[in-house]
């Protein structure tokens, strides 16, 4: 079967794997935080992951060679998925809940949304954005927007940043993966990104307390390593190249999904009932999204007033 060939339920598959890893990834950083120092733990995190990045291609027999002229792309990319991005969503989430740096780390679809609208990488297709509406409406009622709830954070704003910040990556990354794949793609912009994040880390991991590490936090660090990075970026790229940036990125509509459930089983958060409404919604304004994605407004239109004759 030939790559443009590839089933779309596969592709599903595939996001819906990276959804979960990435759900369970902020419960699973929240609870290290208890003893980690967040940055440290980055810094360390990022050491570890880029050489296995790195090991993965190379084993996968990738060319991890750049053209000098996409050189800027790269560090762009590497900037928004890994080195800018963490630092941002690590100092957020060590400020806020796993839930709510999910939750509002979904808006990088909206973000991804605008910004491939004005550079050109996508269409605006009516269709698209009703999705993302209902999705995004799902996200305000999980958050409690409409129960009296919502509590704007410090770190809920600088995890608004990270998500404005991850756009960047969709949208770039799939102009690179026109001529690398996805394994070349995240090793060569793992190992830039942790040369932007290690510097920064390591006064952290320098001041570290490792008397209060336990075997079970250093578990913790390396489900963060293996599974959230190595194959969930994997996973991810894949499915940009396969879909497009805009569809992609929807999926992260899930993720507080699961990550809310999680957080439930392991952290002991109280789940309300606005909550699990507010995840009905949210999952089917993804799934809308994806179906109406090759519509505009007018073919919507059009095909109600036909089913009505």
């Amino acid at each position: 079967m030939a790559p443009n060939d590839t089933p779309r339920w596969l592709v599903y598959s595939g996001l819906a794997a990276v959804v979960v890893l990435w759900g369970l990834n902020s419960v699973v950083m929240k609870a290290a935080f208890a003893h980690w120092d967040p940055l440290g733990f980055t810094a360390l995190r990022f050491l570890a992951m880029a050489p296995l990045a790195i090991g993965l291609a190379k084993v996968c027999g990738e060319s991890l060679r750049i053209d000098p002229r996409d050189l800027p792309a790269f560090l762009v990319v590497a900037a928004c998925g890994f080195g800018a991005y963490q630092y941002f969503y690590v100092i957020g989430l060590s400020h806020t809940t796993a839930f709510a740096s999910s939750l509002l780390s979904t808006l990088a679809p909206i973000f991804t949304l605008l910004l491939g609208v004005a550079m050109g990488a996508e269409r605006s297709r009516s269709g698209r954005w009703i999705g993302a509406a209902i999705a995004l409406l799902g996200v305000a009622v999980f958050e409690g927007a409409f129960a009296g709830q919502a509590i704007i954070r410090l770190g809920d704003a600088l995890t608004l940043v990270a998500a404005a910040i991850f756009s960047g990556y969709n949208i770039i990354a799939a102009r690179l993966l026109s001529r690398y794949t996805p394994t070349a793609l995240v090793a060569i912009t793992l190992a830039l990104g942790a040369a932007m994040i290690v510097p920064g880390g390591l006064w952290g991991a320098i001041h570290q307390d490792f008397t209060r590490i336990t075997a079970t936090d250093w578990l913790l660090m390396a489900f963060s390593i293996v599974f959230p990075i190595i194959i969930g970026y994997q996973l991810w790229s894949w499915g940009i190249a396969k879909l497009g940036p805009g569809p992609t990125s929807l999926f992260n509509f899930a993720v507080p999904v699961v990550a809310g459930f999680a957080g439930v089983l392991f952290l002991h958060m109280p789940l309300k009932p606005y909550e699990i409404a507010g995840a009905a919604i949210c999952l089917g304004g993804l799934a809308a999204s994806q179906y109406l994605t090759r519509f505009s407004l007018t073919t919507l239109w059009t095909r109600m007033l036909l089913s009505e004759r």
